[in-house]
């Protein structure tokens, strides 16, 4: 699925590929990804003969930028658990998975895949934007904010969860899934279950350091779940997630896995995750 560092990671290949295309065609193959727009048409006719500016991210949101004027300012793409984006010739054979092309004047298509129930395309205007941008700026960021480790301490107190249950929480934390947290928590050394107004001040610090040195260098090797194959080149370098009974990296015990909330699993080294 894709969490933070794919999402930054497809901020980064949109700026590369798809700004200052212009749109000539758009495609969209269920009304359920455009259902905050009258229809189908509709979104596609505001959307044809604009021309794509930079893209921006607000937690796990993709904002594309968009030429014309205040009252739609930008396409908002939220991929959901299991979204994907692929630049792609317009030529090439359309997958069975794609919800909406975006074609262009120059340059192939966009298409947006695997939306499901959960992912949507937008079109928003300047107020619709600072609305968005209002209601990320509660959750920590792990890319973009400048968060002491005080700070962090002081909200890990005054929320009294469990540690993987308050990183997965988008609330808390923008954009931080199964496989980071799992990643973070094995970095810093903290079992899954703590609570979190029960760490020491070194341990906040560990945390603090994991969060920035796991995203950052995920976002460097472009993450595990972005392109056509859900899993790409950070794959190799993930530490505990999906390797229950493998020997841990730092200390060779074997990993262990748990069920967690929500019908989902945790990975952790049961010896040196305290």
């Amino acid at each position: 699925m894709p969490e933070l560092p794919e999402v930054e990671t497809l901020r980064h290949d949109l700026d590369k590929e798809v700004a200052g295309r212009k749109v000539k065609a758009v495609e969209v193959r269920a009304a359920r990804v455009v259902r905050r727009h009258r229809n189908r048409p509709e979104f596609a006719a505001r959307l044809v003969g604009r021309k794509l500016g930079a893209t921006v991210r607000l937690g796990s949101l993709l904002l594309i930028g968009l030429d014309g004027g205040p009252e739609t300012t930008a396409l908002v793409v939220d991929l959901g658990p299991t979204g994907r984006l692929l630049k792609q010739r317009s030529a090439a054979p359309t997958d069975r998975q794609t919800d909406a092309v975006l074609s262009f004047t120059v340059g192939g298509d966009l298409r947006v895949l695997d939306l499901g129930e959960d992912g949507e395309l937008f079109l928003a205007g300047q107020a619709e934007v600072d609305e968005l941008a209002d209601r990320w700026r509660g959750a920590i960021d792990p890319l973009a904010d400048a968060l002491a480790w005080q700070a962090l301490g002081a909200q890990l107190g005054a929320r009294q969860e469990r540690l993987r249950a308050l990183l997965t929480d988008p609330t808390f934390m923008a954009g931080i899934g199964p496989v980071y947290a799992d990643e973070i928590l094995w970095a810093g050394g903290l079992r899954w279950d703590r609570d979190s107004d029960s760490l020491t001040a070194q341990e906040v610090r560990r945390l603090h350091r994991a969060m920035q040195e796991v995203v950052q260098e995920a976002v460097r090797l472009r993450g595990v779940s972005v392109g056509e194959s859900p899993w790409l080149e950070f794959e190799p370098q993930l530490s505990v997630y999906q390797r229950e009974g493998q020997p841990c990296r730092r200390c060779r015990t074997p990993l262990r896995h748990d069920p967690v909330e929500g019908g989902q699993t945790t990975y952790y080294c049961p010896k040196c995750q305290s």
